[in-house]
């Protein structure tokens, strides 16, 4: 009885979590769905998290390659397109667009490097790849729902 009681009311405060989550904007959502993207693997096959692919993904756009350089690149226009508000809402939309297509390059990605030896991994995107994508998408959504009203 006890556990049924304490069960119930786990429903309950989850219920209201979600609909606290529910009241955020899109961008709100985004930027939730980003910061998790940071911290989980953004590959099966290695355990890159999130953030090792932010601060090395620079190494990409020195080596010219456009799966690692082009992704790295749609971080800076995703914050970009946060920051700047007043901006028009046709060129954010279009700016959403073309931080999803630079991030549609990372499944290119086939070898990561494991360590200085010279070591590659074999890959494919994972979850974080996902989340990560998905909060172009959430914001790209949010715009557009803005340009209806």
């Amino acid at each position: 009885m006890v556990i049924g009681k304490h069960l119930f009311g786990i429903i309950i405060k989850s219920n209201n979590l979600f609909k606290k989550y529910t009241k955020l904007t899109y961008q709100e959502k985004s930027m939730i769905l980003y910061g998790i993207s940071l911290i989980t693997p953004i590959f099966f096959g290695s355990w890159l998290i999130g953030v090792f692919g932010l601060i090395f993904g620079i190494v990409g756009v020195f080596e010219f390659n456009p799966f690692l350089g082009l992704p790295w690149i749609a971080n800076f226009l995703y914050f970009g397109n946060l920051i700047f508000r007043k901006i028009n809402l046709k060129l954010k939309t279009g700016i959403s667009f073309l931080t999803i297509t630079f991030g549609l390059f990372t499944i290119g990605i086939r070898k990561v490097p494991v360590h200085e030896g010279g070591l590659n991994a074999d890959v494919i995107v994972g979850i974080g790849f996902i989340l990560w994508l998905s909060s172009f998408i959430i914001l790209l959504i949010g715009q557009i729902k803005d340009g209806i009203k």
